[in-house]
């Protein structure tokens, strides 16, 4: 048996070749050829319809810091700081970039602004600015390496120590450590206080890795005092060699999350109803009395209680960023537009949608129904924008609901919520004009793939008797409007299920407001037009 004693001249120059080459015999791991040898992505695999805002890394370990003897073992938590949790390198990015270059959804971005120690309803806010559909937060709940045991090559590597030299035992793998790396992963929707769903990524059996005593740190006298003499620094080394293989482990199992059980979750009603959002534009104006424009007084009050209404309500609300309001002197066609366009990324094919206009409804030159707007000072023309060009500004990415709540009149001239003029009225009829001039509206929301509801103060039908669109001054609001939060505030729960169905709606305000109008001498009626799917909708209904 060859041993330095026989080759006395060359054992420092093999002690000195065998540290200058000595190298770890952990493997370096290969996400692209696990995922691919594992078959974790499926054939034909599409991105989930999902945009997603990953939040930083927080930690929650559930073991201390410097703990021993976890479960008899020799064990040592690697408590991490900030830049490996959230660095350039640390565990936030790396999980960005695998859903990103595995393609597991539509989007992934990273919460702008967002520390570790935001509260949840801000991440949900601030992913809900960035257009986003749901959040999710990852912890760290494991991040440990201990000894498990020696192996089968001890008494190879006692041998060696013994017979040839301590020297060459250090390269020989005979004793067994493991890491654990953890992450807990919460979903939720950017709209609404509610776990979607927890998964815990892990691999289906703890890293477990043989070590040299290179491997673990020097020590001349390693075969007797390991793994006891070990401090901080050779836990760290053995961290550093087996970390990355935990890493990639933890990036497997969240594909496998996405590919596996969340690819069948994001298609279920219950989820879908989960990340449901509400969206809502609300535009008054009052009528400045000044020709052709009439006089009102209650349209940006009216508006004003639809906002607060759609906020506060306790059932199917809208949240506060997916609200925009622009009443009074604000709503400019530029501006009505502009809100509109800036919601339409929020309303997309799993979304409900808003549309409430409370004012002065009239005719654009094409006999269009039209939004009268806020008047510039000195204009010579009267500043309108179509409901329609609106509807297709808002519904740019075919939502799944529109709700059009409508306070005004678009064919009763001398209404104070009209300013159609009767030449306007006679070039309908001589173009033999019938129905609704909403129904074409209808149609065109429809034919997206967008179920429609209309609540409406008037049907926009020509007739003999105009139906006009009150203000009562006892009320101080629209009489349709008056009625119509009424019956969201509540009062239409005739089921008391504190839900307010569109069908309770309509029932309750029609009765309501066909009542008074008829007090009044007038005729109103409201008209109604419920998709057949859409027939027990839920309304944001009820107050704080």
């Amino acid at each position: 048996m060859w041993t330095g004693r026989f080759f006395p001249g060359l054992w420092p120059l093999a002690s000195i070749l065998l540290v200058l080459t000595a190298c770890s015999n952990v493997e370096v791991p290969d996400l692209d050829a696990d995922v691919k040898n594992e078959q974790i992505i499926p054939q034909g695999w599409q991105p989930l319809r999902l945009r997603v805002g990953l939040a930083p890394f927080r930690s929650a370990l559930e073991l201390d810091e410097k703990r021993y003897n976890v479960e008899d073992t020799q064990r040592w938590v690697l408590t991490p700081d900030e830049a490996r949790l959230n660095g350039a390198e640390g565990l936030h990015r790396k999980l960005l970039d695998t859903f990103r270059k595995y393609r597991m959804f539509e989007r992934i971005d990273a919460i702008e602004g967002a520390t570790p120690e935001t509260p949840r309803d801000e991440l949900q806010a601030a992913a809900l600015r960035q257009g986003l559909d749901v959040v999710l937060v990852p912890t760290l709940k494991r991040h440990d390496v201990g000894y498990v045991d020696s192996n089968g090559a001890y008494g190879w590597n006692m041998f060696v120590w013994w017979m040839v030299s301590p020297i060459f035992s250090w390269w020989i793998a005979d004793e067994d450590f493991d890491a654990n790396l953890h992450v807990d992963l919460r979903m939720y929707p950017t709209t609404r206080d509610l776990e979607l769903g927890s998964k815990r990524l892990q691999p289906p059996e703890t890293v477990v890795r043989s070590l040299d005593d290179w491997d673990e740190g020097f020590n001349l006298f390693s075969i007797y005092s390991t793994p006891s003499h070990f401090d901080v620094e050779n836990w760290t080394r053995i961290g550093g060699l087996l970390m990355p293989i935990a890493e990639n482990e933890a990036q497997k199992a969240a594909l496998r999350y996405v590919t596996r059980d969340l690819s069948q979750e994001a298609d279920s009603e219950r989820f879908l109803d989960g990340i449901r959002r509400r969206v809502a534009l609300v535009v008054g104006v009052d009528g400045s009395g000044q020709p052709p424009v009439p006089l009102s007084r209650y349209a940006a009050k009216d508006a004003e209680s639809f906002a607060v209404q759609l906020l506060e309500a306790q059932n199917a609300g809208v949240p506060e960023g997916a609200l925009r309001t622009v009443i009074g002197a604000r709503a400019s066609k530029r501006g009505v537009l502009s809100a509109a366009e800036e919601l339409s990324p929020l309303a997309r094919y799993n979304d409900d949608v808003y549309l409430v206009f409370s004012g002065v409804g009239t005719l654009d030159e094409n006999l269009q129904p039209a939004l009268v707007l806020a008047q510039p000072a000195g204009a010579r023309k009267l500043e309108t924008v179509t409901l329609q060009e609106t509807v297709d500004a808002l519904l740019k990415n075919n939502p799944r609901t529109l709700t059009l709540v409508l306070d005004c009149a678009f064919v009763a001239p001398g209404n104070r919520r009209c300013a159609a003029t009767e030449a306007q009225l006679t070039t309908l009829r001589e173009a033999k004009r019938t129905g609704s001039l909403l129904a074409p509206i209808i149609a065109s929301v429809e034919a997206r793939g967008t179920r429609c509801i209309v609540l409406s103060a008037t049907d926009a039908t020509l007739s003999d008797n105009h139906m006009e669109a009150l203000e009562i001054d006892d009320l101080n609001h629209g009489l349709f409007s008056s009625f119509a939060l009424e019956a969201l505030a509540g009062e239409a729960d005739t089921n008391r299920d504190r839900l307010v169905t569109t069908e309770e709606f309509q029932k309750y305000v029609g009765e309501k407001v066909s009542h008074i109008a008829a007090l009044e001498g007038k005729s109103q009626t409201g008209w109604f037009h419920i998709n057949k799917e859409r027939k027990s909708y839920a309304l944001p209904s009820w107050c704080q």
